[in-house]
């Protein structure tokens, strides 16, 4: 977003994106709040000194920006959190709101720094500011166990792979079968049929020690050639099954908020009094509406002590969802694995619905003015995007950072990794010993039959 404050002029345009899409004057405002003592609502820590309350990163924007202002402008604020529920707050049965909201409608403070969404629901009950931030919305789910690896080796080899292995071996037993069945009947000797060489060929990959009976020149090419190729094989399967092994398996219980909405095991959970549960309630979009029938259907689904608890992962149980701004989401990530010190909640790989967040203020107030303006400035002057950098947190617990970065390491094969590698060596083990037995049974069977 690029802003563009005109000096000189009437007004401030605003230019959003490569072109201008969007343009609307803001005057400069004539109320001063110079020396004044203003009364601000929020919900979060650091600017609620509540010691139950986890520090997220949009408290620590709202606290870089609330002083900015609170500077420039010269006016003093007192902190009051709501008394019934730290949140924005939900409509009540008779007419009034719960929450920052119902604070805003009952003119109890000059403004929330909580920062929201615009909501149809609120128009006529509060003024929504300039936007501070933009904001997505994401999943937090449990951090997934690693899949067992028993039977996944066979993937190693991909379909291109197998077919090659399987027209060599072909190969090989045709090329012998026609060599031998020339030389043989140059020499008028009784050539082997193609079925011995198909179990000749059989009996040496699965390691029988299968001996020629001829001992030809062609023959020993043959059998070169088909060791040789062995040996490829071989060499290409450790390669893979080294990297593959390398890299973690986990598989999430959903990926996108369509797989939440379709999901039937996974349990989602809201803030109650959020903006976005009020936004998943009132959205016309399928997969949201899906998530708000299951709301109606589960009101018990509603939390409203996410912020307050003292590890995020003890609500992000097995099969359950829950549903908050990406920001806010990776900082009870950050708090839970230093409690941890381990990955107990992730995120979902896909984030939706980015908007934008602002503050709020009773309707018409006479302050709304100066500080969207001067919200403007802030942005021109690049301090909302410093305070975004402060406050910006990583996702130490993302599911593809973690399965690349382990790519890339040397990691050494444990029981748990080479546990396939026993299974496939008891299937090798087992083919062998029934290799074994077909050629006893048609030995026994050709002699049976010779005597006679």
């Amino acid at each position: 977003m690029v802003l563009v404050i005109g000096n000189g002029l009437k007004g401030v345009s605003v230019f959003t994106g490569p072109a201008i899409t969007n343009v609307h004057t803001i005057e400069k405002p004539r109320h001063s709040l110079h020396q004044r003592h203003l009364l601000i609502s929020s919900t979060r820590s650091p600017l609620v000194k509540d010691h139950e309350l986890a520090v997220i990163n949009f408290g620590i924007i709202e606290k870089i920006v609330l002083d900015n202002l609170a500077n420039h402008l010269g006016f003093t604020y007192e902190i009051v959190p709501p008394r019934d529920i730290m949140s924005t707050g939900f409509l009540q049965r008779n007419g009034s709101w719960t929450g920052t909201t119902g604070q805003l409608q009952r003119r109890e403070v000059d403004m929330c720094v909580t920062m929201s969404v615009a909501s149809s629901g609120k128009a006529n009950i509060v003024d929504i500011s300039y936007p501070v931030v933009y904001a997505d919305s994401a999943i937090l789910i449990p951090f997934p166990t690693e899949n067992s690896r028993i039977w996944s080796e066979t993937s190693s080899f991909q379909v291109p792979a197998w077919i090659a292995i399987l027209v060599t071996f072909i190969a090989t037993v045709l090329v012998s079968w026609i060599i031998f069945r020339v030389s043989s009947s140059r020499l008028g000797a009784k050539a082997p049929n193609l079925s011995y060489w198909f179990i000749f060929y059989f009996g040496l990959w699965t390691s029988q020690g299968v001996t020629p009976r001829g001992s030809s020149t062609p023959f020993r090419i043959v059998c070169c050639a088909s060791l040789f190729g062995i040996y490829i094989a071989v060499n290409y399967f450790t390669a893979t099954y080294t990297s593959f092994l390398s890299t973690p398996v986990f598989k999430t219980a959903v990926n996108s908020v369509e797989d939440l909405a379709n999901s039937a095991t996974v349990k989602t959970l809201l803030n109650k009094g959020s903006s976005t549960e009020e936004l998943i309630m009132s959205s016309s979009d399928p997969a949201l509406r899906k998530l708000a029938a299951q709301m109606r259907r589960y009101p018990e689904r509603r939390i409203v002590n996410t912020l307050t608890v003292h590890d995020i992962s003890n609500i992000i149980q097995e099969n359950t969802a829950l549903i908050m701004a990406e920001s806010n989401a990776v900082s009870l990530i950050e708090t839970s694995y230093k409690i941890n010190h381990k990955c107990l909640v992730t995120l979902a790989e896909k984030t939706f619905l980015s908007r934008p967040q602002g503050f709020t203020y009773p309707k018409n107030s006479p302050i709304a003015k100066s500080i969207d303006y001067h919200l403007l400035l802030m942005h021109q002057a690049g301090l909302i995007q410093y305070a975004e950098r402060t406050a910006k947190s990583e996702n130490r617990c993302r599911v593809s950072d973690l399965a690349n970065a382990q790519a890339h390491k040397i990691a050494p094969l444990g029981q748990k990794e080479m546990s396939g590698s026993f299974v496939i060596l008891g299937l090798g083990v087992a083919i062998s010993f029934f290799t074994f037995l077909v050629e006893l049974i048609v030995a026994k069977m050709k002699k049976a039959f010779g005597r006679k």
